[in-house]
């Protein structure tokens, strides 16, 4: 998620309380949890670290912004589900059933054997649908879709991977004066795609992905109720006697109502992306992602659903670990939505009964450099390696692997890692 948008203008309504009991969870139900591993960083931990974070911690769903040969590699064998993604800028290029059949040869039949990559979605672009965007995807999406999806029922994998896009949670909403999820419909501006797409899911039996986040929601609306951001606050809406008491709830059956009024409210949703970050921002703090997430876990791992279906969803947090090269365009907390810090350490403690989200990366080194006053500079390398006047105080991460433990190379190694990626120096 490098971009924003909008969420539903369902998001502006009023809320009432409701006490949340606490629920115990278990391994079996957590092993349906999902996260988005971005790779959006100056300083990846290495692939494999990652993938040994995601077994440490229990997550069996990962989706990925691309399908970056490391990381399809990292995967490999590791029994967890991948959904791969195609970025916007490929969409148009896909448009053409030979390059789309050659894409799913590269990146999906390449990784498909015995021990290989367990891929059981293609994401076609990411938020294409965005209005910063111009419109610049809208005509290019379907077509994208239909071919990668043909390619794949074509190379025989169409019965166990499908093709969906992730969109963003704006392509639909209630109208001003009826402002429940039960009127939701999509955009008028976007239906002729909308009603494309949604019609090709359902005849290929994919899902429709979502992106939810009711962080933005309480960012982008001024006027916005904050506890109804979360799920013990003490605002509701009343849909025609339907009580909602959250807006990722109403959100959701927003979607529901959307999905109807086209004749497939039965369609499987996907929540591609939700979380809550901790930083860049004065609602984006870790007391508030804490209470966000110990809010949203216990419904899902308990499959409490949506007051339109009580069910089980299928969820991919955003995101496993900070990406601080994402550009901050969108807001100073877009690079802070991880659960995890860039260097694989947990942010806060999420419980699930006896199991914890967040358990640590064990391989690697932190590396502390300070860069004194100039009137004590007993280290020009040190000072040299952060820059004169940045940052006095920097923590870096740098995997034992590839660290020689001596203290020569170790001052290598933090210059390479603070000094190269602004400045374009090498030693």
């Amino acid at each position: 998620m490098n971009r924003r948008r909008k969420q539903s203008p369902i998001t502006n309504s009023a809320v009432v309380f409701i006490i949340i009991s606490a629920v115990s969870f278990f391994a079996d139900e957590v092993s349906a949890l999902g996260v988005n591993w971005g790779t959006m960083a100056t300083h990846q931990l290495p692939p494999k670290t990652v993938v040994q974070m995601f077994k440490d911690n229990n997550i069996k769903k990962v989706k990925l912004f691309d399908a970056d040969t490391d990381t399809m590699g990292a995967l490999a064998g590791s029994g967890i589900e991948v959904m791969v993604a195609i970025p916007n800028d490929l969409l148009e290029a896909m448009g053409n059933y030979q390059r789309a059949k050659d894409w799913v040869q590269r990146n999906v039949s390449r990784f498909n054997f015995n021990d290989g990559v367990k891929i059981k979605y293609v994401a076609v672009g990411n938020e294409p649908f965005l209005s910063s965007y111009n419109g610049s995807y809208i005509n290019l999406t379907y077509p994208a879709l239909f071919n990668i999806q043909t390619a794949l029922n074509d190379a025989g994998y169409g019965d166990f991977i499908k093709a969906t896009v992730p969109l963003n949670a704006d392509v639909y909403n209630s109208p001003p004066d009826n402002q429940v999820p039960s009127a939701g419909r999509f955009r008028s501006d976007i239906l002729q795609e909308m009603t494309l797409i949604v019609n090709f899911l359902a005849q290929n039996k994919a899902p429709f992905t979502v992106n939810i986040y009711p962080f933005l929601s309480l960012y982008l609306t001024s006027d916005f109720p904050f506890d109804y951001a979360f799920f013990d606050g003490q605002n509701t809406i009343n849909d025609n006697g339907v009580i909602y008491t959250n807006v990722f709830d109403a959100n959701f059956d927003t979607l529901l109502a959307s999905l109807n009024a086209l004749n497939h409210g039965d369609m499987e949703v996907i929540v591609g992306e939700v979380g809550w970050p901790t930083d860049g921002d004065k609602n984006a703090n870790v007391p508030n992602a804490e209470r966000f997430y110990s809010g949203l876990l216990p419904r899902l791992s308990n499959n409490v659903g949506t007051p339109m279906r009580k069910s089980y969803i299928e969820v991919y947090l955003f995101g496993f670990i900070d990406e601080d090269a994402k550009s901050v365009a969108p807001g100073n907390f877009e690079r802070h939505w991880g659960i995890f810090k860039f260097d694989g350490q947990a942010k806060f403690p999420v419980g699930f009964g006896d199991e914890w989200l967040g358990v640590p990366s064990h391989d690697t080194m932190r590396l502390h450099m300070f860069s004194p006053p100039s009137h004590s500079n007993p280290s020009k390398n040190i000072s040299v390696a952060t820059g004169p006047g940045e940052t006095q105080f920097t923590v870096i991460s740098v995997p034992l692997s590839s660290l020689a433990r001596t203290l020569a190379m170790a001052s290598i190694a933090a210059f390479e890692a603070v000094y190269e990626p602004k400045h374009g120096f090498k030693c």
